[in-house]
Parts: C-alpha cells; sequence; structure tokens
C-alpha cells in the first residue's frame, strides 16, 4: 500500500497490533456509504496509538478510493486565533479533497500554508470549479463576520458532502483543544471556550460522520457528554497478549535492541500490554539499557517510572501537573493513593471519607474526585458515587516517586521492591509455560527464525541449507531488508497473514515466503500445503514481488504426502531445530 500521508509513527513497519480496532473502523467507515455510521470518538490516554490508528485509516480510505473521501485535522496544543484557526482547518479540507479527486498527494502537504487565492487557482486548475464559490464564501465571511465564520466552516465538509451526493469521514485528533485553545481576539486574550459545542448538530451527519479523539479522556467526555446520543464512545484498551509480544520483537528488530524470550514476556506481563510502556521501554534512554537480562529490564523500568528522564514518567506528569495545581493538598494526594492500593474496586464516596477520615464537605470531596476524574487521574465508577483507581500497575509507583518526600512511611526504595517482586511471579509462571511449550511456541518460535534470517543468515549460509530440503541449486540465504510476519493491508476483502516475508536486498536474490508450525503432536498436512500454495501466490501478486521461495517449518514435521507435495511445488521444508 503506498502512503499518502507521511505517519508520525516514522517507519510504517512500527504500526503492530490493533487487528480488532482497525477491522471495525474500517467496516465503520466503508458503512459510511449506506448511511449506517454513527459519529464516534476514541477514548485514550496519550501515546495508546490513537493518532496513528487514525493516520492509517486515513491512509487506507485514501487508497482504496472506494466511495467515502477522509479528511484528517488536528486540533493542536497551541493558541490560535479563530480567523487562522478557522482558515487553516477550511483549506486542509479543501486541499486533501483536491488530493483525493485528483490521485496527486502532493495537495496533502499544502493546505495549512495556503490562502484562499492559492485555493481558487487550484481548484480552477483541477478543473473542480464548484469549490469556488465555497472558498471565496469563506474568504469573504473571514473579512466581514468572524462571529459566524466557525459556524460556516464547520459544516462545509458536510455541505460538499450533501452537495456533490459524496460521503466524507473526518478525523479530529485532540478534539477536547477545541474549548482551549482557540481565541476570539487576535491578541489571544478572550478564550473562546465553546467551539466544539456547534457539533451537537453537525455530528449528526450521516454522510460525514466525525471519529473524533483525545488524550485527556475526562476533558473529552465532559466535552461531549451532552452530545451522548450523537457520539459512541470507543475506548483503546492495551494490546492483546500476542499483539504485545508482536511489539516488542518488532521494536526489537527495527531499533536494532537485543531482547530474549523470557524478558519479553516479563515485560508484557508486567505493562500488561500497554503500547505506551513497551515503546518507551525499547527507547529508553537509560545509560546501561539490557534488554536481555531481567536485572537490565528492572533497572530500565526503575529508571523510566522514578527519573526525571524517563518517558513514563515525564508523560504522566502532565497529567498530574494538569490537575494538581487546582487541587493539591494532601488529602488529594492521599485520596489518589488510597485509589490506586484499591484500583481492583470502585469505591464510594463514603469509603472515602470514612477510611481516610478526611475534614470536608461531601459536596468538596465530589468536587475534588470531579477534578481527578477530567484529568485522567482517577476514574469515574459505574455512577457518581462511585470511583476507583487507574487500572495500571505502573502509575501508583509513577505517583508515590513524585510525591515520596510528602508520603509518610514511604521509602523509594519500596517501589524498587514492589518491581522485584512482581518480575519474580511472573518469572515463574514464564518457567511453568516453559516447561509446557520448550520454549517453541507461537511468536517466539518465529522471532527466532527471523533472528536467523535477518541476523545469521549470511554467516549461517551453510548450515542453514544443510538443514533445509528443495532449496533451487542457486539458492543462498541473503540480506534482508525486513524480515517479518505479513498481514495483508485491510482493503482487501479476504484477509490474510504469512508467518515469514524475507524481503531480499538484492532483487537477484531470493525473498522467502515462509510457514512456521511448532505443534507437539500434529504432522504438516497436504491441506496445510495447498492452504500456503494460495497465501503465498496471493502475497507475491500483491506486494509484486518476482524471485520468491515458499519455506515452511514445522517442528513436528511433515506427512508423506504433504513431503511429496512440497517437493513437487518447489517449497523448502525443514524441522530442524537448529532453526530454532
Amino acid at each position: 500500500m503506498e502512503y499518502a500521508k507521511k505517519e508520525r509513527i516514522g517507519n510504517p513497519d512500527l504500526f503492530i497490533g490493533r487487528k480488532t480496532e482497525m477491522e471495525y473502523f474500517l467496516k465503520w467507515i466503508d458503512e459510511i456509504k449506506k448511511m449506517n455510521s454513527q459519529s464516534s470518538a476514541i477514548l485514550a490516554r496519550r501515546k495508546m496509538g490513537k493518532t496513528a490508528m487514525m493516520e492509517r485509516l486515513f491512509n487506507i480510505t485514501f487508497h482504496k478510493n472506494n466511495g467515502v473521501i477522509p479528511f484528517y485535522y488536528e486540533v493542536r496544543e497551541e493558541k490560535m486565533w479563530v480567523v487562522d484557526f478557522c482558515r487553516e482547518f477550511f483549506l486542509d479540507f479543501i486541499y486533501q479533497y483536491v488530493a483525493f479527486k485528483t490521485r496527486k498527494t502532493e495537495y496533502l502537504q499544502m493546505g495549512r500554508k495556503a490562502t484562499y487565492k492559492d485555493a481558487i487557482n487550484v481548484v480552477r486548475e483541477e478543473k473542480l470549479e464548484y469549490l469556488e464559490d465555497v472558498i471565496q464564501g469563506v474568504s469573504n465571511l473571514a473579512d466581514e463576520s468572524e462571529g459566524l465564520l466557525w459556524s460556516f466552516v464547520r459544516d462545509i465538509p458536510k455541505s460538499v458532502a450533501e452537495g456533490r451526493d459524496e460521503f466524507i469521514v473526518q478525523f479530529i485528533d485532540e478534539f477536547q483543544f477545541l474549548n482551549s485553545m482557540i481565541y476570539y481576539d487576535k491578541e489571544m486574550t478572550r478564550l473562546k471556550d465553546d467551539t466544539a459545542s456547534p457539533y451537537l448538530s453537525t455530528a449528526e451527519s450521516k454522510v460525514a460522520p466525525l471519529l473524533v479523539s483525545g488524550s485527556w479522556v475526562g476533558w473529552l467526555r465532559t466535552i461531549i457528554g451532552r452530545m451522548t446520543a450523537r457520539f459512541v464512545y470507543e475506548p483503546l484498551p492495551n494490546l492483546s497478549e500476542n499483539e504485545a509480544y508482536e511489539m516488542i520483537f518488532k521494536y526489537s528488530q527495527i531499533l536494532d535492541i537485543p531482547v530474549t524470550e523470557e524478558v519479553a514476556y516479563l515485560m508484557s506481563s508486567l505493562v500488561e500490554g500497554s503500547p505506551f510502556y513497551i515503546s518507551s521501554i525499547m527507547r529508553s534512554r537509560y545509560p546501561g539499557k539490557d534488554l536481555t537480562t531481567i536485572n537490565g529490564l528492572l533497572e530500565t523500568i526503575e529508571f523510566e517510572t522514578l527519573d526525571d528522564q524517563g518517558r513514563i514518567k515525564f508523560t504522566w506528569m502532565e497529567y498530574i501537573t494538569g490537575a494538581f495545581p487546582r487541587i493539591n493538598d494532601r488529602n488529594t494526594k492521599n485520596i489518589v493513593l488510597y485509589l490506586c492500593k484499591n484500583r481492583d474496586r470502585e469505591v464510594t464516596r463514603k469509603e472515602i471519607m470514612d477510611d481516610l477520615k478526611l475534614d470536608m464537605t461531601d459536596s468538596e470531596l465530589e468536587l475534588k474526585l470531579k477534578a481527578l476524574v477530567k484529568n485522567d487521574i482517577i476514574l469515574q465508577g459505574q455512577t457518581n458515587f462511585r470511583y476507583r483507581g487507574v487500572k495500571d500497575n505502573i502509575f501508583d509507583k509513577v505517583f508515590r516517586g513524585i510525591y515520596q518526600d510528602e508520603i509518610e512511611n514511604f521509602d523509594i526504595k519500596d517501589i524498587k521492591t514492589e518491581y522485584e517482586q512482581s518480575l519474580k511471579g511472573w518469572k515463574r509462571k514464564y518457567k511453568r509455560l516453559q516447561g509446557k511449550y520448550n520454549y517453541q511456541k507461537g511468536y517466539f518460535a518465529e522471532f527466532a527464525i527471523y533472528n536467523q534470517l535477518n541476523i545469521h543468515g549470511l554467516e549461517k549460509n551453510t548450515l542453514l541449507k544443510s538443514i533445509t530440503r528443495y532449496l533451487p541449486e542457486d539458492f543462498s540465504f541473503c540480506e534482508y531488508t525486513s524480515v517479518w510476519r505479513y498481514d495483508c493491508s485491510p482493503e482487501y476483502s479476504q484477509r490474510f497473514n504469512i508467518d515469514i516475508l524475507a524481503r531480499a536486498k538484492d532483487p537477484s536474490d531470493y525473498t522467502i515466503i515462509g510457514e512456521v508450525k511448532c505443534r507437539d503432536a500434529k504432522k504438516f498436512s497436504t491441506d496445510e500445503v495447498l492452504a500456503f500454495e494460495t497465501k503465498y501466490i496471493k502475497l507475491k501478486n500483491a506486494e509484486k514481488i518476482e524471485r520468491t521461495i515458499g519455506f515452511i517449518f514445522s517442528r513436528c514435521g511433515f506427512t508423506e504426502e504433504a513431503e511429496a507435495l512440497c517437493r513437487e511445488k518447489g517449497f523448502a521444508c525443514s524441522e530442524d531445530e537448529r532453526w530454532l
């Protein structure tokens, strides 16, 4: 797939997981053409992958060119005069619309710096003259009526879709900043704190629905709370266990950071699949970072959560400093710690009041708790009378590390001890799994083969060839540009994935397309060979790869019929555990 919009994640291969969420939203986008999709809000804290997912959804929708026009806008955390904001928002839409219609991706980057005159010239040149009156109308309104400008501009995507009998999906990232960063006056002294309110009606559109996101979950909920009937909430959870492993191993390869199978398991378990925590640990600036040992993992996590240079601590500080200037007292800190200790259940205000012996009224306590909820320091329970701590076993350690001097009977060494105890518990579980699966199951086995090809392919060429049957005479293991699992792009109606795609750097060398099976008993069958052949051909065609070899690793071996079929099809085979 070609990426029309440059994604901030950097290397597109770093986008990992979110398969369930991507499939849901791709279907949601497709349903726009049937006018069945309701505006939705993605709720998750910072660095959980919201922006990456929205940018990928934009690129897939743009690439598919299948009747839905994507528009992406990020509300930045910087002050803007409403006139400048409206110009930027509007021209971003116009240029993205023109890019989609003409398939000229260079227009995607031009809207933010363009003028209304520039836009008129572009739509004339591209024979999209029906946009000229719209552009001129916005230009005139900017000069004559600042008050009406946003109300008019906000509805442009919907108006264009309705007027042209088209469908548009609007991705608006960091939606909550609409009410805190847009100002009535050019000097930016009068905050326009109702910028999001007009979306009460716009969000009802079925031809141009919105997918909005926000890193301040409580704040975003407050803003769109009275639009509940217009928006569907879509929380973004942590990664599943296998997606967390995939992320760790993928980052290990791309960032060239060695990670052992044991450390990968312990890291994923300790951070509960949080993509932010995994990324922070893998990218940590800790000078002694070593993710091949348990002690190295422990030291890296301690640095990330307790040191001022740690990304995990720094990010949580943004939330904490957002809340505590207004409610910074000892009672508030004790409330947060109390909820952290009881985060496995909801707690009532009465319990908090009684257990902490707070000297305040119920109304005063409620105000404190609401402020903490709005700033994502705690969570609202099922009712307004119930609350709970953040479902995260890292946050309370960061919080205690920050306020250690103000908390009685607290020693920062306690946090290190807790990490050690957690890792010991997960290590015992890993050892039990290790005995059951003998190190060679699922992602761990695939990762072992990835490493053989990516790191040792050239140096172990003779060995790997000797333990692999049916290789072409001119075959040699070579240098590969990438080695990883292949998941077909979601725009394909029939999804498929292949365990290994090792792309040869030199087109004259063989690219390897492989299947890995690490079962304890069942041999690879003829049906599985035929199923692999179907995926093998699909991948070759989808990626336009000419020189390839199919490879099947089956730890339990092959049936006689499957072995003969592999030889006939020219698929290389091995069950030799030296691959692992």
